[in-house]
């Protein structure tokens, strides 16, 4: 049976001063459509059942994570002791889904992304679930790029896979967010996809690579579940997770698998890292987007947002003005990437507003 797992343990501080240390960014209504993690699952629903999709968070989110609201049976919210990253997140999933179907062929997503194309984003989905299921290996789902962006991995494609079907190829290699230069080269090669961090295997394979390339993970899961259904396993869980490694499922398993395969994927796919990217998604070239009650005179490709009063702005371009509660953030778009600075630098100044 197919499932599929959306990975909600991230900070997003790039969206500071909506995201807090009390709300991160997953929860957060960006586009105007819900939370993000609503949306995600929301468009997972004609595709799979709401009982073979699960949340993995951690246990400071509980207060965002109502089943009821995110439509999902309550047993397929699993908490996190802590945050150890993308790998662990997924194998707790893992762990909990084959105690109840061994043969699951799973695709685990990213909480906080957008999809503008829903119908082409299932049809990928499917045809994902189904070379995995069918090969036995992780298969990706590569974004074609729009432009040299160096905030997003890339992966660099290579012979076509004669048994995935069409537009199914190996992967050659992933590259980290490179330089400007690199970028380009990149995409004037066109050899090369964005990284959706979208990934889909069957469970008896990653079970299989996490004891060979994580085996401690396998190992501290592995003792905590003996105890599952009992008084004991959160505490067993807990202290399972305190000698686990934090590690992203990247650096952990996928590099260093051989023969992981990729699917070129259009379906308006955007991480919403950033505020910038954020506008990049809602708005046309030049066009000001705006949330709240804002007043514009002679501004361009100006985003602003306010979630309580007024703003007005005259005469602005190529700007970021956010209001949320008791902060307020503005900045040129080009430097959006910086808020994580910011973030970071109220949290150590001004505890109460991070």
């Amino acid at each position: 049976m197919d499932h599929v797992v959306v990975m909600a343990g991230g900070s997003g501080t790039r969206f500071w001063p909506e995201s807090r240390l009390r709300r991160s960014k997953q929860f957060l209504n960006l586009t105007g459509q819900g939370p993000m993690i609503r949306e995600t699952i929301r468009r997972l629903f004609p595709l799979l059942r709401k009982e073979t999709v699960w949340v993995v968070a951690g246990e400071k989110d509980a207060p965002h994570l109502s089943p009821r609201a995110l439509g999902i049976p309550s047993r397929n919210v699993l908490l996190e002791p802590e945050g150890r990253n993308t790998a662990p997140a997924v194998a707790l999933a893992v762990a909990h889904i084959v105690r109840r179907d061994p043969g699951a062929v799973i695709a685990a997503t990213p909480s906080d992304h957008a999809v503008a194309d829903e119908r082409s984003f299932r049809a990928v989905l499917r045809d994902g679930l189904r070379v995995a299921g069918k090969t036995g290996r992780f298969v990706t789902l590569g974004i074609p790029p729009g432009y040299p962006a160096t905030g997003y991995g890339y992966i660099e494609r290579g012979t076509p896979f004669g048994d995935g079907g069409k537009a199914v190829y190996n992967v050659r290699r992933f590259t980290e967010k490179p330089a400007l230069a690199a970028a380009r080269r990149f995409v004037k090669s066109g050899r090369y996809l964005w990284n959706s961090g979208i990934f889909l295997f069957r469970a008896d394979t990653f079970q299989d690579r996490l004891s060979r390339f994580l085996p401690e993970v396998r190992a501290e899961l592995e003792s905590a579940f003996r105890s599952f259904g009992k008084n004991g396993f959160r505490g067993n869980l807990r202290a399972a997770y305190r000698r686990m490694p934090s590690i992203s499922i990247d650096y952990g398993i996928l590099e260093k698998e051989s023969g992981i395969l990729v699917i070129p994927s259009d379906f308006g796919w955007s991480d919403l890292g950033t505020w910038r990217s954020l506008h990049e998604f809602l708005g046309k070239p030049g066009e000001n987007v705006t949330f709240g009650n804002v007043i514009l005179s002679d501004c361009r490709n100006t985003f602003v947002r306010s979630d309580r009063g007024i703003i007005a702005a005259v005469g602005m371009e190529d700007v970021v003005v956010v209001r949320s509660g008791d902060a307020v953030l503005i900045c040129p778009k080009s430097r959006s990437e910086e808020v994580k600075r910011i973030a970071e630098a109220v949290r150590k100044k001004n505890p109460d507003l991070a």
